[in-house]
C-alpha cells in the first residue's frame, strides 16, 4: 500500500496515535479544537439546508463531550442556533476548556423537537460495554429526535458503538453520518449500518506510530490512481491483456459468464472461456466477444497473461484433475482460484493428508502472483476449521495462512480484508453494498481481479483495486436504484464505468477530508 496509506484502528491504537502526537509537541486541547472545527466544518457544507431550525448537541462528561463543545461555538460563530443538552458536567481538563469556550454562545436544555440535525457527542472510542445513565437516557433523547425526522450525527462513534468490535450496547442511537478523527476506528466498518456514512477528518496526526501496530491499511479509492495501468490511444487488443478463465461446467456456464463480462469490462484485450464442452454455446450466445472453448484447451491457457479458474467449475474428478493441470502448467502466469477452486484445493489436500496452506504453496511455488477469494465458509474450509468470530483472531489466521501458502488472500465479508504472502499489514476495502449479496457477485470479482492481473498490476494491487471497483459500483447503483430490492448485477455491470472513472480520477475531498463512504443502505 502506498507509505500514505490511511489507517483503520482499533480504540487503543487511535490512542497510541493521539498520544505520540502529544508527544511530538501537539496540546492535547489543540487536537479537541481541531476535532471539533473539521466536524462543524463539514455540518455547515453538507447539512446547510438543515440549519435554519437550528442544531441540538449532546455532550458527554469526556473529552467526546468537549469535541462537542467545540462543534457548538463554531456553529455558534458561523450564526447557527445551537442548543446544548450536557448529560453530566465536563470532568477532563480539556472538555472544561472546551466548555468554558463554547459558553457565551450556548443555549442549554432538551432538544425542541425542531431540530433537524442531532450532533451526538456523548461517548467516544474509550467507552466499553452498556450504556448507563444518565448517559442512556440521552442516546433515548437522540434517537426520539432521529424518529422526528432529524439528522444524527456521530463524533468519532456512534454513542454505545465499541470502537473495536463494533458490538452495539442496547440503546446506542444510529447515525446518519459519523465524522471520526485521525483514523477510521474499526468498530465502524465492522458496523456500518450504524454508523452511516463515515467521514475520516484529519487533526494532524501525521502518521504517528504508523508501522508500529497491526492497524489495517485503508483501501480509499481516491488513492488507487496511480495503480491503474493507463490504456494507451493506440492500443491493440494484444496490448490491453489475455486472460482466461477456467471453469463453467455443464449446467454452471452462468458463472464463466459473468467472471468473463467482468474482465472485459475491466479493460482487458482478449478474453478465453474455458467450459466443458456442454456450456460452450451458452458461452458463445451471452458473451460473443469471448473466445469459448472446450476443456481442457491446453492452448489458451498458454496464449494468456493471466489465468482464473474456479467459477462453476465443478467438484467432481475431472474438475479436480484439470484444476491441478491448469495450475502446475502455469506456473509462470498470474492466477486467480476461485470458487469451486478452493473447495477442490481443500478437497485435494485431505485426501493427500497434508493442509489446503501447504498444498497451494508445493502447487504454486515459486509464483508469487496467485490470488485466492475466499468467503467465510470456503475461508472455514480451507482453514479445515471454523473461521474466528474475533476479529484479532480471524485477521491472525488470515495472515498465517497467506504466508504459509505463498498467495495473497481476499476474504469477502463486511468488510472485505486482504492479506499478502509476505506477511505485511491487512488491507481492508470497505466499498460496497448488500447489492454484492447475490449470487455470481464473487465470479464478478473473480473477472475483475484476473484482468488487471493480466495487464500487468502485482497480486495486492490487483485485488485492492477490483474489490474497491466492485465495491464502488455497487454503492453507485444503490443510490441510482434509491435501495437495494429490485437491483441485481446487470445494475453493478452498468455502474462500472463509473466505478472506473471514480478511480481513475481521484476525486479531491474538501479541505480537512481525508476520506468519505457512503452510507451501505
Amino acid at each position: 500500500m502506498p507509505v500514505n496509506a490511511l489507517r483503520v484502528t482499533t480504540a487503543a491504537e487511535a490512542a497510541a496515535r493521539d498520544q505520540a502526537a502529544i508527544a511530538a509537541g501537539t496540546a492535547s486541547f489543540e487536537l479537541m479544537l481541531r476535532a471539533g472545527t473539521a466536524a462543524a466544518a463539514v455540518i455547515l457544507r453538507d447539512f446547510a439546508l438543515r440549519l435554519s431550525h437550528g442544531v441540538a448537541l449532546f455532550a458527554g462528561s469526556g473529552n467526546n463531550g468537549g469535541d462537542a463543545y467545540i462543534v457548538a461555538a463554531q456553529l455558534a460563530r458561523a450564526g447557527v442556533a445551537v442548543r446544548l443538552y450536557a448529560a453530566a458536567p465536563p470532568r477532563t481538563p480539556d472538555a472544561m476548556r472546551a466548555m468554558q469556550l463554547a459558553a457565551p454562545a450556548l443555549v442549554h436544555g432538551a432538544p425542541t423537537g425542531h431540530e433537524r440535525v442531532v450532533v451526538d457527542g456523548l461517548l467516544g472510542t474509550g467507552h466499553r460495554g452498556a450504556l448507563r445513565e444518565p448517559v442512556l437516557a440521552a442516546c433515548t433523547r437522540v434517537a426520539l429526535a432521529c424518529d422526528g425526522g432529524a439528522r444524527v450525527i456521530a463524533l468519532d462513534v456512534p454513542s454505545g458503538l465499541d470502537a473495536t468490535t463494533g458490538a452495539i450496547a442496547e440503546g446506542s442511537p444510529a447515525a446518519h453520518a459519523t465524522l471520526t478523527f485521525g483514523t477510521i476506528k474499526r468498530g465502524l466498518l465492522l458496523s456500518r449500518g450504524h454508523a452511516g456514512r463515515i467521514v475520516l477528518l484529519d487533526i494532524g496526526l501525521n502518521g504517528a506510530t504508523d508501522g508500529d501496530d497491526d492497524a489495517w491499511h485503508l483501501s480509499n479509492a481516491d488513492d488507487l490512481a496511480h495503480w491503474l495501468p493507463p490504456i494507451a490511444w493506440n492500443a491493440h487488443k494484444g496490448r490491453r491483456g489475455r486472460v482466461a478463465v477456467v471453469g463453467g461446467h455443464e449446467g454452471m456456464a452462468g458463472a464463466v459468464i459473468l467472471a468473463t463480462r467482468a474482465a472485459l469490462a475491466a479493460g482487458a484485450g482478449l478474453a478465453h472461456a474455458i467450459v466443458d464442452a456442454p456450456s460452450v454455446a451458452a458461452v458463445q450466445l451471452t458473451v460473443p466477444q469471448a473466445m469459448a472453448e472446450p476443456w481442457p484447451s491446453p492452448t489458451a491457457g498458454q496464449r494468456a497473461d493471466a489465468l482464473a479458474i474456479g467459477p462453476g467449475l465443478g467438484r467432481g474428478t475431472r474438475s479436480s484433475q484439470l484444476l491441478e493441470r491448469i495450475v502446475m502448467d502455469h506456473r509462470d502466469r498470474p492466477l486467480v482460484l476461485d470458487a469451486d477452486a478452493l473447495w477442490l484445493v481443500a478437497e485435494v489436500a485431505t485426501t493427500r493428508g497434508t493442509d489446503a496452506a501447504s498444498l497451494l504453496h508445493q502447487w504454486t511455488r515459486p509464483s508469487r502472483a496467485v490470488v485466492c477469494t475466499p468467503h467465510a465458509g470456503e475461508f472455514a474450509r480451507l482453514l479445515g476449521t471454523s473461521v474466528p468470530v474475533e476479529w484479532n483472531a480471524r485477521v491472525g489466521a488470515l495472515r498465517d495462512f497467506a504466508v504459509r501458502a505463498g498467495v495473497t488472500v481476499l476474504l469477502k465479508g463486511t468488510p472485505t480484508l486482504v492479506a499478502t504472502p509476505d506477511g505485511g499489514p491487512i488491507t481492508v476495502v470497505p466499498h460496497g453494498t448488500p447489492l454484492l449479496a447475490t449470487g455470481g457477485s464473487g465470479d464478478v470479482l473473480c473477472g475483475l481481479i484476473v484482468a488487471l492481473l493480466g495487464q500487468g498490476l502485482a497480486p495486492l494491487e490487483a485485488t485492492v483495486c477490483a474489490a474497491t471497483v466492485h465495491g464502488c459500483a455497487a454503492e453507485l447503483a444503490t443510490a441510482r436504484l434509491g435501495g437495494i430490492r429490485g437491483g441485481t448485477l446487470d445494475d453493478v455491470f452498468d455502474a462500472l464505468p463509473s466505478a472506473w472513472r471514480q478511480l481513475e480520477q481521484a476525486v479531491t475531498c474538501p479541505p480537512g477530508v481525508l476520506a468519505d463512504l457512503p452510507s451501505p443502505a
